[in-house]
């Protein structure tokens, strides 16, 4: 057997592995994954969560104008729609109305 292992293969390179060195590197290791961490947190996933909150509110007030835009054109078919179009709009409607009471 070599001076560079034990019998119980704990010492290789003069380090032991299982005692104080191997502490001391434990801790070494975990220091760096908890700055990776940080560093991951700081540069990456902060700018990107807040693109997708913009992204977001962009969408909410899209569909805010698009339902806006919704009303008005229904309200131009009531008006100026033909007498047919105008009961079936006003079934669609009516529809609408009562299955969005429900969700």
């Amino acid at each position: 057997m070599s001076n560079a292992t034990t019998a119980a293969g704990t010492r290789v390179d003069s380090i032991d592995w299982l005692g104080a060195d191997g502490g001391s590197l434990a801790a070494a290791f975990a220091a760096g994954c908890v700055a990776t961490w940080g560093f991951i947190q700081a540069v990456l996933v902060g700018p990107l969560k807040k693109q997708m909150s913009d992204l977001k509110e962009e969408c909410e007030k899209r569909d805010d104008r698009q339902a806006q835009r919704i009303n008005q054109l229904e309200t131009l078919l009531l008006l100026h729609g033909s007498g047919e179009l105008r009961q079936q709009l006003q079934a669609a409607l009516s529809e609408d109305r009562v299955l969005g009471d429900k969700v």
